[in-house]
Parts: structure tokens; C-alpha cells; sequence
């Protein structure tokens, strides 16, 4: 069934540095029936009072009919930050800016299927969020 949520383990957001740029990786494992329209996989979290400027996405391809294609939108808390991702239709990496995104508190990240794959398989995706104090 669509729209299912899988919960995130990781509820401590990273250490980070006091100043300066810093990465925020993550690591999601897909079962095959993961990639249903409104599926939402819970990533981890950000620290606070930070602000993302881009993500590092690399999917393994988890799309055995490409048409119509998973495609994926990465949001911070309650905003997309990066949507209508296609790489996990062939396993194709990315790097994608954003407009920059600033959190105040402990904030989660989630990766939302926003269009299924026709025959979903399972994968993998490593996440990382470019962020700033």
C-alpha cells in the first residue's frame, strides 16, 4: 500500500563543527515495495542552528521498468528542499543545490517517492546534506 512512513533509528543529530561547512550522511536501505507513491523513508537528523545548502544523492538503481520512473523529493522538516530527484531510475548519482535552508532546532530529514516506480526493487541510498553553522 502507498503512502507508509519507515521510522528512523537515529534520533541524536551528528556532532558538528562550531563554525564552518560540515557533511550530514546518511545511509537508507529500500525493500522492494518502498517506493510507492507518498512512501516517506525518515533519514535521521540535522543539528540545530545550522543551514543546508545542497545534498549529495547517490540511489542504486531501484526502478526495473523505468517507465513511469520512482523520482524522489528530499525535505528538511516540513520543506522540500530538493525535489523531482531521478537518479534511483538507473542508479545515477547527483549533486544538487538548494536555496539555502536555515534550522533553529534538531530537525529531521525525510526522502518522500513522489511518483512509484512501475516495478519498485529493493536499494539503497546514501544522502549526504552540505550544511553550515
Amino acid at each position: 500500500m502507498a503512502g507508509e512512513t519507515v521510522a528512523t533509528t537515529d534520533k541524536q543529530a551528528p556532532y558538528e563543527a562550531s563554525e564552518g561547512m560540515f557533511l550530514v550522511p546518511f545511509a537508507l536501505t529500500y525493500g522492494s515495495t518502498n517506493n510507492e507513491t507518498n512512501d516517506v523513508m525518515e533519514a535521521g537528523y540535522i543539528p540545530a542552528n545550522c543551514t543546508v545548502y545542497g545534498i549529495l544523492y547517490v540511489p542504486s538503481d531501484m526502478d526495473t521498468n523505468v517507465s513511469p520512473g520512482v523520482v524522489h523529493k528530499v525535505s528538511v522538516g516540513s520543506t522540500d528542499i530538493v525535489t523531482g530527484l531521478t537518479g534511483a531510475q538507473t542508479g545515477t548519482s547527483s549533486v544538487n543545490a538548494c536555496t539555502p535552508t536555515t534550522v533553529t532546532a534538531k530537525t529531521k530529514v525525510t526522502v518522500t517517492t513522489t511518483t512509484a516506480a512501475a516495478t519498485g526493487a529493493a536499494g539503497t541510498l546514501k544522502l549526504t546534506l552540505i550544511c553550515q553553522k
